[in-house]
């Protein structure tokens, strides 16, 4: 069943990216960032052809892009030329299909019979089949992430050296795909104690498995600190909080507030930012202290009931954004986009967004996806209850509540389908147990009906 599954899953994915390509060429295969990871990889590519590859430049060229992410999409650019973008797109859908059974794995710690049914929907997630034909990191670190799942989770139950190392490999391998995953993982070590505290369970191995885990992640994140440090004086290890703060989070907490629209406080933040900052500075992660200095300014003035009030709508969004809007096909449709679409609150711009769309075919798509991406919310919510129920395995069912709850909050006011795809494994999971439950009382009524009749 499980080789069925995995089989379907890369058809469907891999005819989805072929019918893109064929349809828009690379254009079917990128997106915004995309340009910028391509070029990195090319430029990587033609390093390691001429052999000037030195020092910091082996863990990649952009400091936006973490170095697991660079080395595995620059080797696509090293072996496959002009064809970078259809190649990675093509391993992404392998990839992703893995995916598909490492959610069976976690499925499975929970219980055994909503596992294929977890796997199942997780073939046919629309969020990850599309994202898996982007030329995007997100593919990639949801493999990772869901690796860390399983392998936690497994400890969770039986905890054992080696699924502390694998969880410690995860962890690293997510965070040299997208530095989100380091905060996170700090937090899960702390979780992990607390675990084994209440369980009464604190003894030397155990202590030692999740010291384990901390160190694989240490010394996985070692070199890229290692660069930065040394070369920009930062203890950090990426330079996108400030943009993150500034330019999305400020500006749509902004929007929460009044309805001044995003674009009207992006501008007046980069001009915030010239002014008080007038000397220009070469190295990013200065202008992102600059930036994240002005940023946590203008948050403090907007006030924590719109900070909670952009959060609310952020996750709102997240949750029912389909993913077909991030589908270059329906993209690229022309319309109004959703930040450019007046409104005098987020309710009005997303009534407006919806229902009054200068292109009625664009309108249409979206309708119909959020009604159908409804009916799977109502099943998922089934699975919900149903966990909750299940007590007995409350230490994996509160890692994942905390992972989603950590995702939701990291992303913030930011919406759409693209930042809800870490969070899809556990989704998937919630519908495999409501389809599970629902089916079960499908057959008790089909089995009382007769009687009663």
């Amino acid at each position: 069943m499980l080789w069925k599954i995995f089989a379907a899953a890369v058809v469907i994915r891999w005819t989805y990216a072929l019918s893109q390509f064929a349809m828009m060429g690379d254009a079917g295969l990128e997106s915004l960032d995309s340009t910028t990871y391509l070029a990195d990889a090319h430029h990587l590519a033609q390093a390691i052809t001429a052999g000037t590859l030195h020092g910091g430049q082996w863990l990649g060229f952009g400091i936006f892009t973490m170095p697991l992410y660079g080395w595995f999409i620059g080797l696509h650019a090293l072996f496959f030329g002009k064809m970078t973008a259809l190649a990675f797109v093509i391993t992404q859908g392998l990839l992703d299909s893995g995916t598909c059974l490492l959610i069976y794995g976690v499925a499975k710690t929970l219980n055994p019979r909503i596992a294929t049914a977890a796997a199942i929907m997780a073939a046919l997630n629309p969020t990850q089949i599309v994202l898996s034909a982007l030329v995007y990191t997100d593919t990639t670190f949801l493999f990772f992430v869901t690796l860390s799942l399983l392998a936690t989770a497994q400890w969770l139950r039986a905890p054992l050296w080696s699924w502390a190392a694998l969880a410690g490999v995860a962890l690293g391998a997510a965070t040299l795909t997208r530095a989100i995953a380091a905060p996170w993982t700090i937090f899960l070590v702390l979780f992990l104690f607390v675990v084994v505290i209440v369980r009464g369970q604190l003894n030397s191995p155990l202590v030692g498995q999740i010291i384990l885990i901390a160190t694989i992640f240490a010394f996985s994140i070692g070199p890229v600190l290692w660069r930065n440090v040394s070369q920009y004086g930062a203890w950090s290890l990426t330079s996108q909080e400030g943009i993150y703060l500034a330019y999305w989070i400020v500006p749509l907490t902004k929007e929460a507030k009044d309805g001044t629209p995003w674009a009207v406080t992006y501008a007046e933040i980069q001009k915030a930012v010239e002014v008080r900052f007038p000397d220009a500075t070469d190295n990013p992660f200065d202008q992102s202290q600059r930036d994240q200095l002005v940023a946590r300014e203008k948050l403090a003035e907007l006030g924590i009931v719109s900070i909670a009030k952009a959060w609310i709508y952020g996750a709102v969004i997240n949750m029912a954004s389909p993913a077909i809007a991030l589908s270059p096909v329906v993209a690229n449709l022309p319309r109004t986009g959703f930040f450019a679409t007046k409104g005098t609150s987020m309710q009005d711009k997303a009534f407006n967004f919806l229902f009054h769309s200068d292109n009625a075919i664009y309108a249409s798509i979206l309708l119909i996806s959020i009604a159908g991406l409804a009916a799977v919310r109502l099943v998922q919510t089934v699975g919900v209850w149903t966990l909750i129920r299940q007590w007995g395995g409350w230490p994996i069912s509160t890692l994942l509540f905390f992972w989603v709850s950590y995702i939701l909050a990291v992303n913030g006011p930011i919406a759409s389908p693209k930042y809800r795809l870490p969070i899809e494994p556990v989704l998937m999971v919630l519908a495999g147990a409501g389809i599970c439950r629902i089916q079960s009382r499908w057959r008790q009524y089909r089995h009382v009906m007769p009687i009663e009749r």
